[in-house]
């Protein structure tokens, strides 16, 4: 198994936390609704129980900084600097296109330290 950098390590677990606050919000939103009516204070309450609200916070500061790690080990490159322009305006875009967002994700969890 290859070694994690702090950051894709921490992506990896925020990742995994978030599915699992997803999922069990979820789960107890189907219930709620078989129950009764779901207005916002339930959404709310059901956020708040499943740590949802906690594990989306925790992702987005993981991808924020994967992304700038993942940045800076590209510009050590020498193919950085052949495209420079092209990437950093990739990096620029990035909260405007979510699936460059996505691309870069799956990248910066590729990259070997």
């Amino acid at each position: 198994m290859r070694k994690l950098s702090k950051q894709q390590s921490e992506y990896k677990e925020a990742k995994e936390q978030f599915e699992k606050a997803n999922k069990e919000f979820e789960q107890k939103l189907a219930a709620t609704k078989l129950i009764g009516k779901v207005n916002q204070e339930t959404m709310e309450a059901l956020i708040e129980q499943t740590g949802l609200h906690t594990a989306l916070n925790r992702l987005g500061r993981a991808e924020a900084a994967l992304l700038k790690w993942s940045k800076e080990m590209i510009s050590k490159e020498k193919e950085y600097l052949n495209n420079k322009e092209a990437v950093d305006r990739m990096y620029a875009y990035i909260d405007e296109n979510p699936q460059i967002k996505a691309q870069l994700i799956q990248a910066a969890m590729k990259m070997e330290l």
